[in-house]
């Protein structure tokens, strides 16, 4: 059977691109996305079966005690199968699997991939924020005081860091309109938002009591690509004509502005579709979503023996 061709695909035409002229990812890590949706504790179950998996018995024991350090003998994680609690377990999951494989990973910093780096390896305050958070917060999951506490403290930093990026950007010290600095810092507002939801559902709120950012983004964005585009462009077109139909139908959809070379409208297009699947999936709220309030059982949900 004949595979349909999505033309509003860019994917595997970006894929081309890099392998010529290396320019980012914008696409953010799936569990970013996946674990503030409406549909986070169906991912994140998902994702906790995946990564057992992916372990010898020994290293499912040691990743099992881990969990069980933290949580202690019940396993449970209140609210953890919604929003930033189900987002932190998923990071937990990751990172006591690598451990558990013997690598070594830094307890502070930006969380490894779960945002965007470019090529200077800069990322704007918010990232750091976000994952001393994510750290903290499988620990005092279960404390409902705590975490309104330190969300709210979070949320508060956020709102400093996002004037921080528009001070720099004032000052011309960090370029803020840099394709994947703009991206890290809307990520940042996404999750600001994620942590509004939080706070709402705890105190028993509806979304009417939403705050939304009032601040602008940058008016443009800057893709830069490692290499001279200008000279690139023809061995680009020459994978291109190689390459299936339907990578040729998405190159003739997209690439519409002559005057400008080709594998600089492929980023920039990747990056715009990017922003829209992103406002997509994370950018409606509701009643509905702010009403989830789906707790985690990691002990019925795991393959490992939870010792008693």
């Amino acid at each position: 059977m004949e595979s349909i061709c999505v033309v509003d695909n860019i994917g595997p035409l970006a894929s081309l691109a890099r392998d010529i002229c290396p320019f980012p990812n914008y696409n953010p890590n799936p569990l970013f996305v996946n674990m503030l949706s409406p549909n986070s504790s169906l991912h994140l179950r998902k994702h906790y079966m995946e990564v057992q998996s992916s372990l010898t018995p020994k290293q499912l024991e040691d990743f099992t005690q881990g969990l069980r350090r933290t949580f202690g003998k019940e396993g449970k994680v209140t609210l953890g199968g919604v929003g930033v609690v189900a987002l932190s377990l998923a990071v937990l999951f990751d990172t006591l699997a690598k451990q558990a494989k013997g690598e070594c990973l830094s307890d502070s910093g930006p969380i490894p991939g779960l945002f965007i780096k470019n090529q200077r390896g800069y990322y704007p305050p918010h990232v750091y924020t976000i994952s001393e958070y994510l750290r903290l917060v499988p620990h005092i999951a279960n404390n409902p005081t705590r975490m309104r506490e330190e969300t709210e403290r979070y949320f508060k930093q956020l709102g400093l860091d996002d004037q921080s990026m528009r001070n720099l950007g004032e000052t011309n010290t960090v370029p803020i309109n840099e394709a994947v600095t703009s991206l890290n810092w809307i990520l940042g507002k996404w999750f600001a938002d994620s942590l509004q939801i939080y706070l709402l559902r705890i105190k028993n709120s509806t979304a009417d009591e939403m705050i939304r950012s009032k601040g602008k983004q940058p008016a443009g964005f800057i893709c830069k690509l490692n290499c001279d585009p200008n000279a690139a462009d023809k061995l680009f077109l020459a994978e291109v004509k190689k390459s299936d139909s339907c990578i040729q139908e998405v190159f003739k959809r997209h690439m519409t502005n002559i005057g400008n070379p080709r594998l600089l409208q492929v980023a920039q297009t990747e990056w715009l579709y990017t922003i829209l699947d992103l406002s997509e999936k994370l950018g409606n709220v509701d009643d509905s979503m702010i009403a989830q309030r789906d707790d985690f059982d990691l002990k019925a949900n795991g393959l490992g023996k939870w010792a008693e």
